[in-house]
């Protein structure tokens, strides 16, 4: 009689699983519409004219002031002659 070979099954070792690096979370973006996109591109740009109207307007604030001082001094001065 002839006998079989016998297949014997070979262990398989498990696959290691490299440790999954900790992924910071993307914020998660939305999409809105042209209309609130283009709302809020206004309104940006009303913001930063503003701020330079104030950069602007203190400026000039502070030239009034410093002439005010000056033309009081000068008128004060000249009240004794």
């Amino acid at each position: 009689m002839a006998t079989a070979k016998k297949i014997v099954a070979k262990k398989v070792a498990p696959k290691k699983v490299a440790k999954a690096k900790k992924v910071e979370a993307l914020p998660q973006q939305f999409s809105m519409p042209k209309e609130v996109k283009d709302w809020i591109e206004r309104a940006s740009s009303i913001i930063n004219h503003q701020k330079g109207e104030i950069a602007r307007l203190k400026e000039d604030n502070a030239q009034l002031k410093a002439y005010r001082k000056f033309a009081e001094h000068r008128i004060l001065r000249s009240e004794g002659e």
